[in-house]
C-alpha cells in the first residue's frame, strides 16, 4: 500500500497483491478493536445494558465520546485509504492529529477523577488501590501520544506511519480487554493479559506472512507496548507515583 493510515503525503507502486492484503488486514484490524471496545464497555459505558454510576461523571462521558469519535475516525481513514481516497484522507488526518491532542490530557483528568470515584466506590476490577491503578489510565495515554505523535513525524514514510498509528490506538485496547466478561466465560481475568498479548502479535504475523520478514517499527513498537503494560501495576505502587497520583486527585478533580 502506497499510503499511510492518518496521513498521506508520498505515493509509491506496490503490487496489487499486497496492496489487497493491506487493505484486508488493516479493515481486520479496525473492525478487531471496534469490537474489542464495544465488548468491554458495553455495560461500563455504551448503552448496550445497565448504566452504572460511573456515567454520572461528566469527565468520564466527555471522555468515552471523544475516544469514541477518533475510533470511528480512525477506521474513515483506513476505509478512505482502501478506496484511494489520498487527498481526504490527508485533509481529514489534520482533524484525527488534533483530536487526539485533546485525548491525551483529557485521559489524564479521567485518571484522576478515577481515582476520586474508586475511593468513594471500589472498582469492579480491584487489581491495585486506586492510586496505583491510575497509572494504567495515564501510561495508555502516554504510549498513545508517543506513537500517535511519532506517526505525525514519520508521515512520509508510509510503511512506518501507518504501523505506529494502528500501535498508538492498540495502546489503549487492554481497557476494554480487561473489561470483557471473563468470569461469564468460566475463564479468570488473567487471560485478558495473554489476549492483549495476541492482539499486539497480529501485525508482527501480518508483517511474516506479507513482507516474510518483520519490519523494523513493528520489531520496536510490539515490546515497547507490551513491556510499558506490564510495568504500569509495578511502576504504579512507586512511592514517586504515589506523589504523582495524590496531586493528581488534589488539583485535576
Amino acid at each position: 500500500m502506497g499510503t499511510e493510515v492518518l496521513g498521506a503525503v508520498a505515493v509509491r507502486r506496490v503490487k496489487p497483491g499486497h496492496r489487497t492484503q493491506e487493505r484486508v488486514f488493516y479493515c481486520v484490524m479496525t473492525l478487531l478493536m471496534v469490537g474489542t471496545i464495544l465488548l468491554g464497555f458495553r455495560r461500563f459505558y455504551f448503552p448496550l445494558g445497565v448504566k452504572p454510576a460511573a456515567l454520572s461523571s461528566g469527565v468520564i462521558v466527555a471522555h468515552g465520546i471523544v475516544f469514541s469519535v477518533f475510533l470511528l475516525l480512525f477506521g474513515v481513514q483506513v476505509a478512505l485509504i482502501s478506496a484511494r481516497r489520498v487527498k481526504l484522507h490527508m485533509t481529514l488526518g489534520l482533524t484525527v492529529y488534533g483530536l487526539a491532542v485533546l485525548m491525551i490530557p483529557l485521559g489524564v483528568v479521567s485518571a484522576a477523577d478515577e481515582i476520586r470515584r474508586d475511593l468513594i466506590m471500589p472498582s469492579a476490577f480491584p487489581v491495585a488501590d486506586p492510586y496505583t491503578f491510575s497509572l494504567v489510565s495515564v501510561m495508555g495515554m502516554v504510549m498513545f501520544g508517543m506513537l500517535l505523535g511519532l506517526s505525525y513525524v514519520w508521515r512520509r514514510r508510509p510503511e512506518m506511519h501507518k504501523r505506529l498509528a494502528l500501535y498508538a490506538v492498540l495502546s489503549m485496547m487492554d481497557a476494554g480487554i480487561d473489561r470483557w466478561p471473563w468470569a461469564a466465560w468460566g475463564l479468570s481475568p488473567g487471560w485478558s493479559h495473554w489476549a492483549y498479548t495476541g492482539l499486539l502479535l497480529l501485525p508482527v504475523a501480518y508483517d511474516l506472512l506479507s513482507q516474510r520478514r518483520v519490519m523494523a517499527v513493528t520489531l520496536v513498537a510490539t515490546p515497547f507496548v507490551w513491556v510499558l503494560e506490564r510495568m504500569e501495576i509495578p511502576l504504579g505502587g512507586t512511592r514517586g507515583w504515589q506523589w504523582v497520583a495524590h496531586w493528581m486527585l488534589k488539583h485535576l478533580t
